[in-house]
């Protein structure tokens, strides 16, 4: 028969301090008093039932909640409860905790319960749950908001959000069949739509307009990445053709391959360069980073990028324009034309572009 059914508050061993919970259970049987102590996963703020056996069971004896002998075993639930796992836990001045692993079967025998009182999961209950979010609260009223970003990061953001173009703004834009000059005006607008794009990990981003590399210059430069630095280049063009031709070879509009020329041209002489010019654009990051306004640099919300200058860096190409008629036909086209290109060169139209923006 159970006769105890509660959420335990027990210490975690630093300065005697309540740190840890589990569900207790106990049942009056034939042989005796058996204790069920289960975790509660999720809930369980502190150390894990087994980390802390030595210290539950002392604490159960001591409050009073547990008289006298015990049998005590350590559960912890699955999603499956035919896949839990029971442990008969012994305590000894000589050898601490000792487990035994024993069945569901013999469990359910030591318990002298119904099954239903094991399937049921710990989560699903609402008096358990209710009580086990009482005491998180309690120690810290703000435990499952999400990490609070410093004040510097804050501010930034809501710089950002203040001056961002509307996702509606570039699809009107594109709707209207806009030229590469007008675009490329909005776009210069709000360059966190780059980093929006392309950064990873997100918000980890310092983005260029009118980079100049060689005796030219790109459109748009993306600095992003952890460790290795990518650099990601980007050509635009307008949203006034269509991608592939009508015709019946469906090549690339003549001004993709326009664009990808350019690219070309642009990489060519980055890599002629050897380091120099991963030397070149982390002394650009560093200006940027310090709040030179270097090359129109925006800085996203973390202020710097944590990359290591002494590693080589990625350099990846990006070509926007035109518009998509057959999505499918235009993927494999896409598709191709990336793997033939050394270095590879990724087409997206202004429909399929448009879809990795998250801002309303």
């Amino acid at each position: 028969m159970k006769v105890i059914d509660f959420v335990h508050n027990y210490p975690d061993g630093f300065g005697g301090l309540d740190r840890g919970m589990c569900r207790v259970r106990s049942f009056v049987t034939d042989a005796g008093t058996v204790v069920l102590l289960t975790e509660l996963d999720r809930k369980n703020d502190g150390m894990s039932v087994s980390n802390a056996i030595e210290r539950i069971i002392p604490d159960l004896q001591k409050l009073g909640i547990v008289l006298g002998v015990a049998i005590y075993i350590d559960h912890d639930e699955r999603k499956d409860p035919l896949d839990d796992r029971f442990e008969i836990v012994s305590l000894s001045s000589l050898r601490g905790a000792q487990w035994k692993s024993i069945s569901r079967p013999a469990a359910l025998e030591l318990l002298g319960c119904e099954p239903e009182e094991l399937d049921e999961r710990s989560e699903q209950n609402h008096r358990i749950i209710y009580r086990a979010d009482q005491l998180r609260y309690s120690r810290d009223p703000f435990i499952d908001s999400p990490w609070q970003q410093s004040q510097s990061t804050i501010k930034r953001r809501l710089e950002i959000a203040e001056s961002m173009v509307s996702r509606a703004e570039i699809e009107e834009l594109i709707e209207t069949g806009a030229g590469e000059r007008e675009i490329q005006r909005l776009l210069k607008r709000d360059l966190s739509i780059f980093g929006e794009a392309y950064a990873k990990p997100d918000d980890e981003y310092i983005c260029f307009a009118e980079f100049p590399v060689g005796d030219g210059q790109v459109d748009f430069v993306v600095f992003t990445g952890r460790s290795r630095m990518d650099v990601i280049l980007i050509e635009v063009k307008g949203a006034n053709f269509n991608l592939l031709n009508a015709d019946h070879y469906k090549a690339f509009n003549h001004k993709v391959n326009q664009a990808a020329a350019q690219i070309r041209d642009r990489i060519s002489h980055i890599y002629k360069g050897g380091s120099s010019f991963r030397d070149h654009v982390h002394s650009l990051r560093e200006r940027a980073e310090s709040g030179e306004q270097v090359h129109s640099a925006f800085v996203g919300p973390y202020g710097r990028l944590q990359v290591d200058p002494q590693k080589e860096i990625n350099i990846r190409t990006v070509l926007i324009g035109g518009r998509t008629v057959d999505d499918r036909l235009e993927s494999d086209k896409r598709y191709a034309f990336e793997r033939e290109m050394v270095p590879p060169i990724r087409v997206e139209s202004w429909d399929t572009w448009v879809r990795r923006l998250q801002r309303p």
